[in-house]
């Protein structure tokens, strides 16, 4: 490969090779003769045990790029495993209902009927299967 590329492009790259291998070397020689003071900062040591951190020291931790809270995958197995009590979303005792039937606006029979049976199931309307959809309608038409 390296014989059929001019032979500017071939001092192009031994060149600049061999300047970041020099710069490189340099670099390191300079850190090995003058090791930088690394100061750790105060909670560098509770990082081994989260749970113990005071909130002070979670935020410096997260503001200097740290993972200190949960993961996700810690809140989707609290997610899986929540509890959901199940209610009456509507009552036709609550202010809120006895206020959409003073407004008099227009309810729909549905919702009228599923808030006085008590709320408990979401009615699934059913579809009749012998009446043409309006997809197959559109379908037939754009054919």
């Amino acid at each position: 490969f390296s014989l059929q590329v001019p032979a500017g492009l071939t001092i192009y790259w031994f060149t600049s090779n061999l300047f970041s291998l020099t710069q490189s070397l340099v670099v390191r020689a300079y850190y090995a003769a003058n090791p930088p003071d690394i100061e750790l900062p105060e909670y560098w040591d509770a990082l081994e045990n989260i749970e113990d951190m005071t909130a002070d020291d979670k935020r410096k931790a997260a503001e200097a790029g740290i993972a200190t809270g949960p993961t996700f995958s810690d809140l989707l197995t609290e997610a899986n495993f929540h509890y959901v009590v199940p209610r009456k979303q509507l009552r036709p005792d609550s202010p809120t209902w006895q206020r959409v039937e003073a407004s008099g606006g227009s309810v729909p029979s549905e919702l009228e009927a599923w808030v006085k049976a008590g709320g408990l199931e979401i009615p699934v309307p059913k579809v009749d299967a012998e009446a043409p959809s309006e997809v197959s309608e559109e379908v037939k038409t754009t054919a």
